[in-house]
């Protein structure tokens, strides 16, 4: 993960290059350390925006922009809360690679408010731009948020990939908090095929239990126990999946 520092239009923003200064720094030692993808986010545009503005639009691109060209490791986009047009408008821009949709199917409440999905029409804006290379990232059941309609995660998951999810992504209740195993079991054995991804909470030590039912992980919180990225925490995650 690379979380932005906040952008323009928040009065916490200290200007463009701060931002470009900390992402930049953050894919040469998350390259330098060995993952295999960098997923960029604007965490600290804090309270989220369900639909952003247009300054956040355009200062995330040129940030995406600077990264993708600094790097040789694929890029992702996520754009809080669940703006997916932005998201997807920006990766096609910058030839990123994927996008991450937190709320892909289903309905939830958020600290932002009611957020409701729409596939179809996330599905369809990918089309019209030409973005069908983008892979999408639907989270299912996703953290930080309560669900409208309470049902099964094992439902969640399957209506999302039926939907067109490219990959699922099985998260805790909050950022830093694991998924719960039994449940990410039961998804495996319910979608055999399906590429699953674990959103919150991967460790070194709990890497190897995770890694017998999903496939990836996206790993922030760990990499960073003080706000920045230890080089040393990353390596020894990488070195776990050799």
């Amino acid at each position: 993960m690379i979380h932005l520092k906040t952008l323009p239009g928040y009065p916490q923003h200290q200007g463009i290059n701060e931002v470009m200064k900390q992402a930049l720094s953050d894919a040469h030692l998350l390259q330098e350390g060995g993952v295999d993808a960098i997923l960029i986010e604007n965490t600290d545009d804090d309270p989220h925006q369900k639909i952003v503005s247009q300054e956040i639009i355009a200062a995330f691109t040129l940030v995406a922009d600077a990264v993708k060209k600094a790097t040789s490791l694929p890029v992702g986009i996520c754009v809080l809360w669940n703006d997916y047009k932005a998201s997807l408008a920006i990766a096609k821009v910058t030839e990123c690679d994927f996008v991450r949709i937190p709320v892909f199917t289903e309905a939830v409440v958020t600290a932002s408010g009611i957020i409701e999905s729409n596939p179809y029409e996330v599905i369809s804006y990918r089309e019209k731009i030409k973005a069908h290379h983008i892979k999408i990232l639907a989270d299912v059941q996703v953290k930080h948020a309560a669900m409208l309609a309470k049902r099964p995660i094992t439902e969640s998951a399957a209506e999302a990939l039926h939907f067109g999810a490219d990959e699922i992504i099985i998260t805790g209740r909050f950022t830093g908090d694991s998924p719960n195993l039994d449940e990410l079991k039961i998804v495996r054995e319910l979608c055999p095929r399906a590429t699953i991804v674990i959103g919150s909470g991967t460790t070194a030590q709990n890497y190897q239990d995770f890694a017998k039912y999903a496939n990836k992980a996206i790993v922030g919180t760990y990499f960073k126990p003080e706000g920045k990225i230890i080089l040393s925490r990353v390596q020894e995650m990488t070195s776990r999946k050799r």
